[in-house]
């Protein structure tokens, strides 16, 4: 019996400072914000920063290498989307890990959705980012960014 519960405390021991490295390591931040242009269009600001060495790829990416970011919108009668999220150009390089060219974001990306109000009335957009995101020496699962914005009532005539 001792020799049990001195193996399940062993086993906890070695995993949780591989639990703790995984939940601390949170490379990407993301900043969600909404614009408005006129008194009918608006845009949609979806901001990733990188912390140094870690990269995100385009929603672009093809192949049999990293995973494409992808941007998902939940839909209301408030508003329609305008478009698809169009993103900065990326940086398009060889990545030996993956071999395969990838086209990448390093430090700061900003995604723009345009989007078209079907009232005037505030409402709430809600949404979500899946990314994946490495250094030079790993990359990380993918992760999903999920993410609420109020979008005020339109004063413009």
């Amino acid at each position: 019996m001792l020799r049990r519960i001195v193996g399940i405390v062993s086993f906890a021991c070695l995993l949780a400072p591989a639990l703790a490295f995984s939940q601390a390591l949170n490379p990407i931040k993301w900043e969600f914000s909404y614009n408005e242009i006129d008194d009918k269009n608006g845009e949609i600001l979806l901001k990733a920063k990188m912390d140094p060495d870690w990269h995100i790829y385009s929603q672009l990416q093809t192949g049999d290498g990293p995973l494409p970011t992808v941007f998902t919108f939940v839909k209301t009668p408030d508003y329609d989307l305008n478009g698809s999220v169009v993103e900065p150009d990326p940086e398009r390089k060889h990545d030996p890990t993956f071999d395969v060219d990838v086209a990448q974001f390093e430090k700061e990306a900003v995604f723009v959705q345009k989007v078209k109000r079907s009232n005037r009335k505030d409402f709430v957009i809600m949404g979500e980012v899946e990314c994946m995101s490495c250094n030079n020496m790993m990359c990380l699962p993918p992760r999903t960014y999920k993410f609420t914005l109020k979008v005020p009532q339109n004063e413009l005539k």
